[in-house]
């Protein structure tokens, strides 16, 4: 699946809830009616072992109403399964029994007389994601009674929960061909190091065409996520410098719409962009690296 988001990647904290983290104060908007939704729109969860069935959690919240006040009566909200649809590409394609279970099958959900959210429960069945493919479960909120004049969020209705079983294997040295785009000067760079800093994150040892040396550190952190390599918004050379680098989706050949994937077991390539500061500006390479074997 193409756009996973992303980022994605952000492998895969839990964004389950305590009544701590969801402050009445700038969390609620004045309004006259009882708003509910999904504080984000995605999660991942990766497990590359066995580990059982694993419960996750994920808020459903309380976004306006009632001038940031909670409801006095419960707020049931209803939710459905968004399945897939061949012809658009999007919706569920992980199937429950397999790569998850719901925790609460009623299709409905409660927040609580006096709360502001409720956590969604999800069973994680960690011996059964796909080692190959990304897959994922898109859950919708769909109507909402109690209180006044209650309203699911357009904007906040559906969340997507991603299952990653792929683990990337990136780590070695490389020869790298990077060319700069804005002239198509081509050059290459040899026993050039990918050094693995987490799970499916890895780190280069040069940004572009730069100049090794000028910093102790010059690289960039890139994440893989079954074969989708995404550049996250960071600074220059590992955080040195404020100047932005980040990955650029490339727009033509096999990886269109990707900033970068796996090609093979030795080879990947990254398009992504650096800002090398005053009248240069940002300059947009693309990397291609093959291990030395």
């Amino acid at each position: 699946m193409k756009k996973l988001l992303a980022l994605a990647i952000v492998m895969a904290a839990a964004i389950s809830c305590t009544d701590d983290d969801l402050p009445n104060g700038p969390n609620l908007q004045p309004n006259d009616q009882f708003i509910v939704g999904f504080p984000e729109a995605a999660t991942s969860y990766s497990y590359f072992a066995d580990e059982g069935q694993v419960q996750r959690e994920f808020p459903v919240i309380l976004i306006g109403g009632n001038e940031g006040n909670p409801s006095d009566e419960p707020l049931v909200i209803n939710y459905e399964i968004v399945p897939f649809d061949p012809v658009t590409g999007e919706g569920s394609t992980a199937t429950e029994g397999v790569e998850y279970n719901l925790v609460n099958t009623s299709g409905q959900i409660t927040i609580p007389a006096g709360a502001d959210f409720v956590n969604f429960p999800i069973l994680v069945n960690t011996c059964c994601l796909d080692a190959d493919v990304a897959t994922s479960v898109v859950i919708k909120l769909t109507a909402v009674s109690g209180g006044d004049e209650s309203i699911i969020s357009e904007n906040n209705s559906t969340f997507t929960v991603n299952f990653v079983g792929c683990q990337a294997d990136l780590e070695g040295t490389y020869t790298v061909q990077v060319v700069r785009e804005s002239n198509n000067a081509t050059s290459t760079q040899t026993n050039q190091s990918i050094t693995q800093v987490d799970i499916n994150e890895f780190k280069t040892q040069n940004t572009g065409t730069f100049t090794p040396g000028q910093a102790p550190d010059q690289g960039f952190f890139f994440n893989v996520l079954c074969g989708e390599i995404t550049v996250p918004s960071q600074g220059l050379f590992a955080g040195l410098y404020s100047n932005e680098v980040v990955g650029v989706p490339m727009d033509s050949g096999d990886y269109a719409g990707f900033e970068g994937h796996v090609i093979d077991a030795n080879t990947f390539k990254i398009r992504y962009k650096a800002n090398a500061g005053g009248a240069t500006g940002f300059i947009t390479w693309t990397s291609t690296y093959t291990k030395n074997n």
